[in-house]
């Protein structure tokens, strides 16, 4: 472990942090982000993905037995550096930049979750959650929805994006037509419901914007369209809600597949 010590909100790291923590383009340019809090440090150090730590002057002891031992630099911090660091509403005293996950291909025979516009970033990180919890590994999002690795999907998701396949895209439409699962396009606009599906191939849930839902391009790829029924006056769900009863659906019934071999 290396110790340094930063006094200046004008530092040079101090600058990279913040710029990594408020811009995807740079998250991206940089292959770097930016956690906060003692339970993402953690999961981060286990997937070997911390590039380096920031700790108030005032916690340093506290969190000593967690970084003691490992190869990386560790920043001691002043109140005022502190807060600069902070781009969430709550203070914390343990900060990291990591190094995001090298990117895998994407498997076009695996169950997946398609994305497509995808804005508030705490559905996203509820989603990302429901699709690790439900066996789903991949997640495809179309280049302009919200990063994975914002500061607030990440605090949503409680990083586990660390243990997901995660694929940004410029065009939904060539990935779908290159995917050989069963497509299912979630949409109100239909009267087949999810849960006359049969799940047992593998399959792949396309969910659009939280307003506007699926694009019409998209859809029109897209054979199967199915829909959550729901009791009466209700016309629609939260986006990160009906991902979890589909995805949820998923597993219920490839559970009593696996029972029963």
């Amino acid at each position: 472990m290396k110790l340094m010590t930063i006094e200046s909100k004008e530092n040079a790291t101090i600058k990279h942090l913040v710029k990594l923590a408020e811009n995807k383009r740079y998250r991206t340019q940089n292959k770097q982000a930016v956690i906060y809090g003692e339970h993402l440090i953690i999961e981060a150090i286990k997937k070997n993905l911390l590039n380096s730590l920031f700790v108030s002057e005032n916690s340093y002891e506290r969190y000593v037995d967690i970084f003691a031992n490992l190869g990386f630099t560790v920043y001691k911090l002043n109140v005022d550096v502190v807060k600069k660091i902070n781009v969430l509403d709550t203070v914390f005293d343990i900060v990291a930049i990591i190094n995001l996950p090298i990117e895998q291909e994407i498997n076009f025979s695996l169950d997946s979750l398609v994305l497509e516009n995808i804005q508030d970033p705490g559905n996203l990180g509820t989603i990302l959650r429901v699709a690790k919890a439900s066996g789903i590994n991949q997640v495809i999002l179309s280049n302009d929805s919200v990063d994975v690795y914002n500061p607030k999907v990440l605090r949503s998701s409680q990083g586990i994006q660390f243990g997901l396949s995660i694929h940004y895209v410029d065009n939904l439409v060539d990935v779908l037509e290159k995917l050989k699962t069963k497509l299912l396009a979630l949409t109100p606009h239909t009267d087949n419901s999810i849960y006359e599906i049969d799940f047992s191939k593998p399959t792949t849930f396309v969910f659009g914007n939280e307003g506007n839902g699926i694009s019409q391009e998209l859809l029109e790829k897209i054979e199967n369209h199915v829909t959550i029924p729901m009791h009466g006056d209700t016309e629609s769900l939260n986006l990160a809600m009906a991902v979890t009863i589909a995805a949820f659906e998923l597993s219920r019934q490839r559970s009593i597949i696996n029972k029963s071999i």
